[in-house]
Order: C-alpha cells, then structure tokens, then sequence
C-alpha cells in the first residue's frame, strides 16, 4: 500500500523525483526545442504577413503613381495662385502709392511715362537689358518711390531673376497722347468711374518708357500683350482695387505666346483683331470707351 502510494506521489510529482535524471534533462531539451520550432514557425508565418509580392509590389506602385498624377497638378495650382496672389497685392501697394501722391499733389497725377517727372526713372532702353542695379536706380529714382519703397512692389514673382521691373502704367494715366489714343488725364478728379479705369498692368515690363499702349481708335494692339497666371494679366484700378483676367479669344493667346510680340513698344508688333473681347476689355479699362464701332 505504501509503495502504492509512493509511486502515486512520484507520478504527480516526476520533477522532484527525476529532476536530475536524464529523461528529465530530455524532456527539457524537448521543450526547449519545440519552444524554439514554434518560435520559429510563428515567425515564418509573420514573415508571410509582412512581405510584399510582385504583384502587390505593383499595386503599390500604380496607386502612388495615380496619386502624384492627381496631386502635383493640384499642388502646382495652389502655388500659381499663391504666386497670382502675391502679384495683385505688389500692385495693390503700387496704386496705392498711387493714390498717396496725388493726395500730397493736389489731385495731380504722377507722370505715367517714365523720366524725372516719372512714376520710375526713364533708363533708356528695355529694362531686362540692364543689370540689376541700373533696373534699381531706374526705381528707386522715380517719384513713387518715396510712397512705395520696396522693389518688390515693382516686379511679378513669376518674372525672371534679373527681371526687377514688370508693371507698366497706362498712358491714360498721366503718360503721352498719340495719333490713335484716348484722353489722357492729368488730375485724379477727371477720372470718370474710376473703378473701371486701369493704372498698372504686368505686361512684363517689356517697355523702355515703362508705359503700356493699347489703341483706342480701331481694334488693334500695341504693346505686348500680358500673357501671365493661366494666360492673362493682373490689373490695379484708380480707385485701388486690383483684378486679375484671363483671356477668352483664342487670338489673343496665340498673339501673345509669338516671341516676336513681346519686343519693345512701336516694333512691327501692332495686330488688327476685329471682335475680340479680350481687346475691347483692354480697351475699355485704358481708355475708359471704345474709339470705334466694334
């Protein structure tokens, strides 16, 4: 009976009895070693779970390709509109620059060409021509300087790095009167419906005498035509807005996307366009009417 029950107790206790012996040192290894296959196999399986095949390698890859497709154009938009932005508030510290003088002037507009009476200082070529710093002095020199005194108020962010200026005025504004043109406007009160009369334009700056030109008598361009953010131009008004457009007639983009168009005013670059909205508008916001039936 004893015997019986020792045995019992070794055979619900083989770990105290046997702990040494060599089928317990045996049943550790085992252990240990399945521990270490299962182990093993688990990691195996893990394995299985992260990799990649080839083909879902390829999906991977289709799906960033999809989503660059989608994006990039997306983000370029967002940065042209951030530089379109950027530009219509260079114009808006010009024109009202603008306005501060002829406050301090009487109502006197300042000169809309450029020279020593000028809104810049008259250089005697095309800008882009000169180096940076003579394109300063051009400038700095003029007389809306001391109301605008940051060079970057002058220049589109989209322009060439050695492009310093690329705003014009309008010859309306103070600038000459030629065979073909509007009335021109000395004083600020003159301005009828000021709102939709225009000062400033980006026309690249593609001037010598910093002064952009439309015809007025019969439907024809003179100076460049603006082709900036998305094929149009930004524009700055008298009393102080600034708008930016977008041209319509397929006309005038491929007129201004000639590289002969943009060349310096008066240069074999007129164009007669009959019908074309773009150039009425133009028209319309230099010299406040058309000087013709259209």
């Amino acid at each position: 009976m004893f015997l019986f029950v020792n045995i019992t107790l070794v055979a619900r206790h083989p770990a105290a009895v046997f702990e040494n012996s060599l089928d317990c040192r045996r049943r550790k290894v085992y252990k240990i070693c399945g521990r270490y296959h299962y182990t093993q196999a688990a990691g195996a399986v893990m394995s299985r779970r992260t990799g990649f095949t080839l083909i879902e390698l390829l999906v991977v890859i289709a799906i960033i390709a999809i989503l660059m497709a989608v994006l990039i154009p997306a983000m370029n938009n967002a940065r042209e509109q951030g530089k379109r932005a950027v530009c219509l508030n260079n114009l808006k510290g010009l024109v009202m620059a603008w306005i501060m003088y002829t406050d301090d002037n009487d109502g006197r507009l300042v000169r809309g060409i450029a020279g020593d009476d000028g809104w810049v200082k008259l250089l005697g070529t095309l800008p882009n021509e000169l180096p940076v710093e003579e394109q300063l002095e051009g400038i700095e020199g003029g007389l809306l300087f001391e109301y605008a005194k940051l060079a970057k108020l002058y220049r589109c962010p989209v322009a060439g790095r050695n492009e310093m200026r690329t705003y014009s005025c309008t010859h309306s504004m103070n600038g000459a009167k030629f065979t073909g043109s509007g009335e021109v406007y000395t004083k600020l009160p003159e301005i009828t419906r000021p709102g939709e009369r225009m000062v400033f334009l980006d026309d690249y700056g593609e001037d010598w005498d910093a002064c952009w030109a439309v015809w007025h008598s019969q439907p024809t361009w003179w100076n460049p035509i603006p082709m900036r953010h998305h094929k149009g131009t930004t524009l700055a008004f008298a009393e102080g807005h600034c708008e930016a457009w977008g041209w319509r007639d397929q006309r005038t983009i491929d007129y201004g996307n000639e590289p002969w168009a943009i060349s310096e005013a008066g240069a074999g670059i007129e164009k007669n366009q009959p019908g074309n909205l773009d150039l009425m508008k133009l028209q319309k916001a230099a010299w406040g009417n058309l000087g013709y039936d259209p």
